[in-house]
């Protein structure tokens, strides 16, 4: 069977929803899915490059002339139709019925360390395994394991906005994507320009009231370590955590899943996105160290958030 019949017959496969039957178990496993462009672009996301070390040529600012609405000037691909994040409806959304559950093996895996950055935009966590096992990710909408990479947030200046993606046009003050690589590939870098590459699993947080004095997320207490832009630090076995000890127990919880795109230039739509329901806890004192962080300006981090995108002709799934 040739490659393009192959992906034709994964492609027609009955992903089911309503009373429709979902197949039992991956009909094929290693399929390499060809990507329908050659893009040039800078890394958004994963392995450092020199250019990654400069300041981003964009900006989160709606009013910046490189900001969300002209990020297509800069990466023609933030232009796409299949663009995220975006504003999940619920009684839009197509239920499956009957399918395969979502798994993070390695959930309480600890890395051999874990690489905190300031990214002038962000915050992100690398870990290091050196042998360890990485967690990965796999069922739901995937068709093949996805090998975790790095975590990292998003927020906003108030409590009433920061999340990327809102939930029946609500939004909150702070969202964490994990982001996992298809095992296919040898690595994220290799991966993240591939159709079927990158799978994105993203929490949203609820600020608990009356919490200005304490923490509930163990990952908070390294924030200061790199509040400069481009500042890094090394957490060592020691002081590293799993991925339990940020998003708790994965199963049982409803969540969404559709076809889309980082978040960020180069806005590769090249990206299963899992959002789920449960809603993460954070406390005003932990907001306020997000906020504390500076970006390239030398000014707070307040906002890094892209607004939402137009849902087009996707089809978004609710298992």
């Amino acid at each position: 069977m040739s490659a393009l019949c192959m992906s034709l017959l994964l492609a027609c496969q009955p992903v089911v929803f309503g009373s429709v039957t979902a197949p039992d178990a991956y009909p094929f496993w290693g399929l390499k899915t060809p990507h329908p462009n050659d893009i040039d672009y800078e890394p958004a996301y994963g392995v450092k490059s020199r250019a990654s070390s400069r300041p981003p040529q964009w900006s989160h600012s709606i009013n910046d002339a490189v900001g969300p609405p002209n990020w297509s000037i800069v990466a023609p691909a933030c232009g796409g139709l299949y663009q995220s994040p975006i504003n999940i409806v619920r009684d839009s959304t197509l239920f499956v019925k009957k399918k395969i559950p979502l798994d993070l093996h390695g959930l309480r895996n600890l890395p051999s360390s874990i690489l905190v950055e300031n990214e002038g935009y962000s915050v992100k966590f690398t870990p290091r395994w050196n042998g360890r096992t990485r967690p990965v990710l796999r069922g739901g909408p995937l068709k093949t394991p996805y090998v975790f990479e790095q975590l990292h947030f998003h927020w906003g200046p108030t409590n009433t906005e920061g999340s990327e993606h809102t939930l029946d046009g609500k939004q909150f003050p702070l969202e964490v994507h994990l982001v996992f690589y298809n095992g296919l590939y040898e690595s994220f870098d290799k991966a993240k320009s591939e159709v079927d590459g990158l799978a994105v699993l993203g929490f949203v947080f609820a600020a608990t009231p009356n919490s200005a004095g304490y923490s509930v997320n163990r990952w908070t207490q390294y924030l200061p370590l790199v509040q400069q832009p481009k500042a890094e630090f090394e957490l060592p076995y020691s002081k590293s955590f799993s991925l339990h000890s940020v998003i708790g127990d994965l199963g049982g919880w409803p969540y969404y899943s559709y076809e889309g795109s980082l978040t960020t230039p180069p806005c590769l739509e090249t990206v299963t996105w899992i959002v789920s329901t449960k809603r993460l806890a954070v406390t005003e004192r932990e907001m306020s160290m997000l906020r504390s962080l500076l970006g390239f300006d030398g000014s707070p981090i307040v906002q890094n958030y892209r607004p939402v995108q137009p849902v087009n002709n996707r089809r978004v799934f609710r298992y």
